[in-house]
């Protein structure tokens, strides 16, 4: 007998993560075009959920009657070494991260994400599907002392976000049923790998129906419309491979829609394009170099996301609100600490460039909010000072 985990998730297993932005939030587009965040990740795409369980106690109650769930909170994040610029030489969005930055003429975000994650278990795998993605950047770093491309990391605020497990077939054709006898009309789409091998399938209640191609991989399970029931995808021997939970199974939520399918889209190519280095990268101050020497730097950008509990979902609204980039250095040189008081106490501004390979990014109007501590520690051979910076507001421009 071992205590020794046989299928634990590890940082060696297998992932591909791609993305793809939405018209409408929480939409996937039909035939999408997947993209990559990078050839390589820093993390997987990594996912925390609240059901926002709430006890019911009534009068003379010292124990729990029952658990309620409410409004669902989803929140994830994604770490890749950065490859692409955040927009294109027409201005739109590039790198995903383009799009926490970009706006639309009315103040909101030009497209929001659906995210797929796969992880292969062996004969299994795992899928967390997020639709309705509104991107922060939580974090930008460069640090010269480090020889590896610059990471960027990536958070968003979800609309709904799900994970399913996927058994894979055997060449066999597959049987599809619901667990409720009142889904009838909901059609769910099964493709194989690439979508070299697909069926439409129109539920008939807890009657079985079957493909007529057999399956050697299942790589999407998609339905049209949220189901009653359960969605069981069975192999020849009977053998349950993969199940999409309907309404009955939550507590008020909406049944899910599952791995979206490929139709006439693609999967991602590789980006195959050199990687943004923060070695190479200069950052100027009103046009001048920001310091005789920058340890190291960073922005974060957020767009005070608002979410909202609405009637007849579990699916929060979220609402775009104000943009609040900012922007920090640790720098060292002469006379850096009277410049940054300097600034700081007289209400200075500035435009901050930061010049990246593909393009340069501007903080405009950015006031020193922040200019560390003053002075040396005893032993200190080179003193720094960690500086913080708020900008009225970001451009980006491509090279």
């Amino acid at each position: 007998m071992t205590n020794q985990a046989t299928n634990a998730d590890s940082g060696f297993r297998k992932h591909r993560v791609e993305f793809v932005r939405e018209d409408t939030p929480g939409e996937t587009p039909v035939d999408p075009e997947w993209e990559l965040y990078s050839d390589t990740l820093d993390t997987a795409f990594q996912w925390d959920a609240d059901a926002q369980y709430e006890e019911q106690r009534g009068l003379g109650d010292h124990e729990v009657q029952n658990h309620f769930t409410g409004a669902e909170d989803h929140t994830a994040s994604i770490g890749y070494h950065l490859q692409r610029f955040f927009v294109d030489d027409g201005g739109d969005p590039l790198d995903p991260a383009g799009d926490a930055i970009l706006r639309d003429d009315d103040g909101d975000l030009r497209n929001t994400h659906t995210v797929v994650d796969r992880a292969d278990y062996g004969d299994s795998r795992t899928y967390v599907v997020a639709r309705g993605g509104y991107p922060n950047i939580d974090d930008v770093s460069g640090d010269p002392g480090s020889a590896l491309p610059i990471v960027l990391s990536l958070a968003y605020e979800a609309k709904k976000v799900r994970m399913y497990k996927v058994g894979q077939p055997d060449g066999d054709a597959l049987s599809v049923y619901s667990t409720s006898g009142e889904d009838t009309t909901q059609t769910v789409t099964i493709e194989s790998d690439g979508a070299t091998t697909s069926a439409e399938v129109v539920l008939d209640g807890e009657t079985e129906s079957s493909t007529t191609d057999p399956f050697d991989s299942i790589d999407a399970i998609e339905l049209d419309e949220p189901t009653a029931g359960d969605v069981v995808i069975e192999d020849a021997d009977g053998s349950e491979l993969a199940r999409l939970k309907g309404a009955e199974s939550y507590d008020g939520a909406l049944g899910d829609l599952g791995v979206p399918a490929l139709g006439d889209g693609s999967h991602a190519d590789p980006i195959s394009e050199d990687y943004e280095r923060f070695l190479d990268d200069e950052i100027t101050k009103g046009g001048s170099q920001l310091a005789a020497e920058v340890r190291s730097a960073s922005f974060s950008l957020e767009n005070g996301y608002e979410k909202n509990p609405v009637m007849g979902t579990t699916e929060q609204a979220i609402h775009t609100g104000e943009q609040s980039p900012e922007f920090t250095a640790t720098v060292a040189g002469n006379f850096e600490y009277h410049s940054a008081l300097t600034d700081h106490l007289e209400g200075n501004t500035f435009d901050l460039e930061w010049h990246f390979d593909g393009g340069t990014v501007t903080f405009e109007g950015c006031a020193l909010t922040g200019p560390g501590t003053v002075g040396p520690a005893s032993g200190d051979v080179i003193s720094t000072l960690d500086n913080t910076f708020t900008p009225k507001s970001i451009d980006v421009q491509a090279d």
